[in-house]
This record gives C-alpha cells, structure tokens and sequence, in this order.
C-alpha cells in the first residue's frame, strides 16, 4: 500500500510539474483568459467583453497615454460576451484586480454595449442568480497568482492544448488577446460574419434590456472614480450588427451619453465609424485594433 502511494504521489507531482512548466511559459496559447489572472494588482484596466478584448491594445495606450497617467501600464481585463456583462460580480472580480492604493492616477476604459447590460436567461436578480457566476473571471477567488493552480481546477475546459502547437492565438500578458492566424479566402469570412450575426440575433429575440446591469455599470463607475479617469467606449461594428442592436436597443447611446453626464465622465462612440477591418463584423482585425486604439487615443486626449 505504501508502495502503491508513493508512486501514485510521485506520478501526480510529475503531471503537476508537467502542467505548470506548460501554464507558465506557453499559457497564453493554450487559453484565452490564464494570464489575466497570473499577473500582479493593476491601476489601469480595459474592461468589457470581446471587442475591446480582440481590439484594444494595452502597449499602444501605454505609449499614447504615458504622461497622462503617469507611467502606470494598461491591463485589458476584458472577458467574451459569454463571461463579460456588468453587474456585481464583474465588479467583484475587477475590484480585485484593480490596485486599489492608487488614487486619481488610473485610466479606466469601460467597452459598453447594449449587449453587455442585457438581462439573459437564467439571470435572476431577485434572489441573486446570475447566468455567468460559474465562469471565469467570476468563479475565482485568486486573480494575482503565478503559477495559477485554483484557474487549472476550475476552469480547466478553456485549455486548448493543441494550440501550444498551431498558435493561431495568444493571450499577451498584458491581457490583449491576439488573433494570428485569420483566413485570407472571402468564402470563410463571410461564413463567420453570417455566423454572428445569427447569433446576435438570437440575443435580440431571447435577452431583454436590464436596468438592473445598467445600474450596475454606473455603480462601477462611480467607485473607479476614486481611483482615476474613467471612459465609456462603444467599439467600431459593422452596419448589420449595429443594426440589430439598434433594433435591440434603439437609444443606446443617447442613454449612455446620459449615464455619462450623471457621472461626470466621458462617452466616445465609435459603433457608427466602420472604417476599421473586421474579421467577422463584430472584432477588429490585429491591425484594425492597432489603428482604433490609436484614434481612441486621440479622442481621450482631446477630452
């Protein structure tokens, strides 16, 4: 029996050392989200789902925004649209992340759309249930730990192994997700943007506008505040997808304008300019990011 155990804890720390040379130096190909959570407390986040994910560059902003916030790095602790929705567990999570010493030093770029602030089904804020609770970043307790050993157990089906080969993605320790390997040929692109937009639209008929998230997102605001300047932004998409969200939510961005006012921040709005390349309609191409970032840049330094 000793015998028997000792081998069985031999072979476990073997896979476990396995594991971690593999989460530690190849992490960003095989997930999209480990490395958002192996990195220390942050003072200025980009926030939100899989636009500004994909489409946000942490190293431009830094460059652009250097004297304006005094040297501090930007971090994108964005999700997808399956993880990211603001309400009080997204709250929780970036209250975690965010290095809360730092005062009226941090930029915040908060990715808003009408997507995002949109009660699902399953969601019910009477009694506290919230469809995303079980998944990343909600579902962890440690955000700031290398090697990331709670993320392994919890969330071990994001592992994508057999991209430690092909690297068609990477998550850069900055938390910017990068898409390396697109499809050129216009056949596929178009199955993809068919694809979301079908699936927008399946939000459309199936979730409903919430002023309970809405709520939520000003909450948000105000207590990062406290802690430096905050921007809403509405992302670049295509004419069909902003069309469904308009028919989903026609004021939008009169109501985040608004939302803007009461609280003393600023709203840029970028859905209506869609001269940046998409992949999909819905996320900005590596190089499409790299210009939007910049003009974003520009915009929140005439502010």
């Amino acid at each position: 029996m000793k015998r028997f155990l000792k081998k069985a804890i031999l072979f476990f720390l073997l896979v476990l050392a396995i594991y971690t040379f593999i989460l530690v130096f190849f992490g960003g190909y095989v997930d999209y989200f480990y490395n958002k959570f192996t990195t220390p407390k942050q003072s200025s986040l980009i926030i939100g789902d899989s636009r500004s994910l994909q489409g946000i560059q942490p190293s431009i902003l830094n460059e652009c925004l250097s004297f304006k916030k005094n040297e501090t790095q930007f971090f994108n602790y964005s999700f997808t649209i399956s993880q990211a929705t603001y309400g009080p567990l997204y709250t929780k999570s970036i209250f975690k992340k965010l290095d809360t010493t730092t005062v009226n030093k941090g930029v915040y770029i908060l990715n808003v759309n009408p997507w995002m602030l949109a009660r699902r089904p399953g969601d019910d804020f009477k009694n506290s249930k919230f469809i995303e609770e079980n998944v990343p970043p909600h579902n962890m307790d440690f955000v700031n730990m290398n090697p990331n050993y709670e993320y392994l157990i919890r969330n071990y089906k994001y592992f994508h192994f057999r991209s430690l080969i092909r690297r068609t993605s990477k998550l850069h320790k900055d938390g910017w997700l990068e898409e390396r390997n697109l499809p050129k040929d216009s056949i596929t692109l178009q199955n993809w943007t068919d694809h979301q937009i079908k699936m927008f639209q399946g939000f459309s008929n199936k979730w409903k506008k919430s002023p309970y998230r809405k709520n939520h997102l000003k909450e948000l605001i105000v207590r990062l505040k406290k802690h430096g300047e905050v921007f809403l932004v509405r992302l670049p998409i295509s004419e069909k997808v902003l069309e469904i969200e308009e028919n989903f939510w026609s004021k939008f961005s009169k109501e985040m304008n608004v939302l803007a006012k009461d609280t003393e921040v600023t709203f840029i709005d970028f859905s209506k300019k869609n001269q940046y390349k998409t992949y999909d309609g819905h996320h900005l191409t590596k190089n499409g990011g790299k210009i939007f970032t910049k003009d974003l840049c520009d915009s929140i330094l005439k502010k």
